[in-house]
């Protein structure tokens, strides 16, 4: 519950603010002076009643025609309506106020408590320790351990089996899985091909976290958003990278939560870069590139066939998914080499020709600029 300020706009529904009492002169007046931090009552009165801050600052809270308390900063003489069911306190301070009222008080218990002091997260990240993001060959076996903080691994290329205290679960690619404080996980690769995925460990504070432990789940378009945003930010090495990491950590736990407890479905995500968009032209267009990414491809070739000009579908794209279209065709073509060296049945020079790279030095410059190793380094990695 965040404060809010008190403007003709948003208190609307409770009351006005006001520039002068001149009308309510002639209103009964109590004088309110106290450091009380918790209320566990409203107010209402059946006429309509003027609070005036004089000292302090103050915290409004009124309760809406559905039950929720709103909270607003009491910085300005304002009117509350007939019937409003309201409570004030002081907010970190002593606090003085007037309360001018023409009808009697009415007392309502109130369920929840209502505090004075400022709101304190139920979910974020206190403390991240390793940020990894591990490519592996299809070999791959962790003997398992267990620690006193959290663990978060998501597949982004592959499929792996965990065992979790003696429990086998399957992660399929565009799936993850929290691994609680004591659990002794292990993990290996089904042995058919190579491994993509990353490991957060951290300790922070979580409500219900049994939701999110001994379950496989899929990553929606948001979540999908933001582990990239990690990886990203992982491999870039940015200023106060591992900051924004605790923060999207932070996001992504509470966009699980809120997925879990609206059994919302978590779908799966074919691939790292294929995206699900709300356009049909711009999903044709993404279907097009991925099913023919071995030919050239070029603007005005998938325009023609979307029967759209190269100048419309272009900016669409670019809306729609944050990168242009050759941006996007560089990205999946690489994605489609990396593919085909972990297969391990092509050399280098056979997969520049088969790709469409002018040559293999191409190849290899423009594999290293995206992944910062050559193919034959990343080949070895995976041996």
């Amino acid at each position: 519950m965040l404060l809010k300020e008190i403007n003709p706009v948003i208190f609307k529904p409770y009351g006005v603010p006001l520039k002068n009492l001149d009308n309510y002169r002639e209103y009964s007046c109590s004088t309110y002076e106290d450091d009380a931090r918790v209320r566990s009552s409203l107010w209402h009165f059946e006429k309509e009643v003027v609070l005036e801050p004089v000292s302090g600052v103050g915290l409004l809270f009124v309760r809406t025609e559905d039950g929720i308390i709103q909270k607003f900063l009491l910085d300005q003489p304002v009117a509350v309506r007939p019937g409003v069911q309201f409570a004030v306190l002081p907010y970190e301070c002593r606090l003085a106020y007037r309360l001018y009222y023409d009808s009697p008080k009415i007392i309502t218990p109130t369920v929840n408590i209502l505090t004075g002091q400022g709101f304190v997260p139920n979910i974020h990240v206190k403390t991240l320790y390793t940020v990894l993001y591990q490519e592996k060959d299809k070999q791959f076996q962790f003997h398992g351990e267990k620690h006193p903080f959290w663990e978060l691994t998501y597949v982004n290329k592959g499929n792996m089996t965990c065992d979790v205290d003696g429990e086998p679960y399957q992660l399929r690619q565009g799936q993850m899985m929290f691994f609680a404080p004591h659990q002794f996980h292990q993990q290996k690769s089904d042995g058919k091909t190579p491994l993509s995925f990353l490991t957060l460990t951290f300790d922070g504070e979580m409500d219900k976290p049994e939701l999110l432990t001994n379950r496989a789940l899929f990553c929606d378009e948001t979540s999908l958003n933001l582990i990239r945003s990690m990886i990203r930010e992982e491999k870039e090495s940015q200023l106060y990278g591992d900051d924004m990491i605790a923060c999207q950590l932070t996001q992504l736990i509470i966009t699980t939560m809120r997925n879990l407890l609206s059994n919302a479905v978590m779908t799966k995500i074919p691939t790292r870069l294929k995206v699900t968009v709300d356009n049909k032209y711009v999903g044709e267009c993404i279907d097009l590139i991925h099913s023919s990414i071995n030919s050239p491809i070029t603007l005005p070739g998938l325009a023609k066939q979307l029967n759209l000009s190269p100048s419309y579908l272009s900016s669409l794209f670019k809306q729609k998914v944050g990168r242009s279209i050759s941006e996007y065709v560089r990205l999946v073509r690489l994605e489609k080499v990396k593919e085909m060296i972990g297969e391990g049945k092509y050399t280098i020079a056979q997969i520049s020709d088969i790709m469409g790279y002018c040559s293999p030095t191409y190849l290899s410059t423009e594999f290293r600029r995206e992944y910062d190793m050559s193919p034959k380094e990343y080949a070895k990695m995976l041996e």
